[in-house]
Formats: structure tokens, C-alpha cells, sequence
């Protein structure tokens, strides 16, 4: 086998590998959902219960009417207690494929830099600048790259933010803050 067969067999096993570990974090968290979900119906479905047996252990009319009434009620806190488990497995589990991604990113940029540095000591006299070029664009497209994911990174801890309560560590607020 030549050096390139063996370089692309490798390159082919480990995106294999990387894409199992993607497809197993994705399943953990749908599986995470499930488990929720599940056990939010059956809290629902206890509760439930619970309410008709109270319904039918009412004596009069007025407590019925009230136990009724407080039924009706919606209930806030449960829905907000859900939907912070679910954003909270949404945000483990992305965190996780990110690192997965962030990961392979960085081997291909590695990858690359090493194939365009061979090719620079092999390139044949005249041709630096097309290898200043390439090295040039890519250059500026890790900067594009790195910006992008720390744009993608802001946007996550506002989400976080807004999701729990909690006042982001800079930005707008401070800044009007010092204004004043």
C-alpha cells in the first residue's frame, strides 16, 4: 500500500469514528427528551388521577365548583419547569456536537495548512506568490471561521441569558450604565 492509501484509509476510518460519536450524542439527547417527556406524562397522568378522585370525593356543590375552578388554574411554574429541562438537554447536547465539530474543524485546518506548506517546498520556482496567496486566503478564512463561531458563541450565552434570568456580563445594560 502506498503512503496515500494508507493517509486516505486513516482520514476514512476516523471521519467514521467522528461521525459515530456525532450520531451517539444526538441519540443520547433524544433519548434525554424521551426520558422527560415520559416522565412528564406520567407526573401529568398522577395528577390527573389525583384531581378526579378529589372530584369524586366532593360532598356539595360549592367544593366542587372551587376544586374546579382551582383545575382550571394554568400552571406556569410546570411549563416553565419543562421548558428549562428541554432547552437545558437542547444546550448539553449541542455543546457536545460543537466540541465534536470544533474538534474536526481544527484536524482539517491542520491538515490543510500541512498539505499547502508541502506543496510550497515542492512548488517550482516563480510560484511563491500563488503560495502566498493560498496562504493568504487561508489565513483569512480561520479568521472568518473564528469569528463566525465566536458570533455563533454570544448569541448562545444570550439565549442562555434570556432562558434562565440571569443579566449577561456585558453588553447593552453596561453600556448605558456608564452613559449615565
Amino acid at each position: 500500500m502506498t503512503k496515500t492509501t494508507r493517509d486516505s484509509s486513516s482520514v476514512q476510518a476516523e471521519q467514521a469514528r467522528v461521525l459515530s460519536a456525532a450520531a451517539t450524542r444526538a441519540i443520547e439527547g433524544f433519548q434525554k427528551l424521551a426520558e422527560l417527556n415520559l416522565e412528564t406524562a406520567r407526573a401529568s397522568m398522577e395528577a390527573t388521577g389525583e384531581q378526579i378522585r378529589e372530584l369524586l370525593a366532593a360532598r356539595d356543590i360549592k367544593t366542587l365548583t372551587e376544586l374546579v375552578a382551582s383545575y382550571s388554574k394554568p400552571r406556569p411554574e410546570a411549563f416553565k419547569a419543562y421548558a428549562q429541562a428541554v432547552y437545558s438537554i437542547s444546550r448539553e447536547t449541542g455543546a457536545e456536537l460543537a466540541e465534536i465539530v470544533d474538534k474536526q474543524v481544527s484536524e482539517s485546518q491542520r491538515q490543510l495548512y500541512a498539505a499547502i506548506e508541502e506543496l510550497a517546498s515542492k512548488a517550482p520556482a516563480g510560484s511563491e506568490g500563488m503560495v502566498a496567496f493560498t496562504r493568504q486566503v487561508m489565513a483569512a478564512s480561520t479568521t472568518a471561521y473564528d469569528e463566525l463561531t465566536k458570533a455563533a458563541r454570544q448569541f448562545a450565552q444570550m439565549a442562555d441569558s434570556a432562558m434562565t434570568g440571569e443579566p449577561r456580563a456585558s453588553g447593552r445594560g453596561s453600556r448605558r450604565k456608564q452613559a449615565e
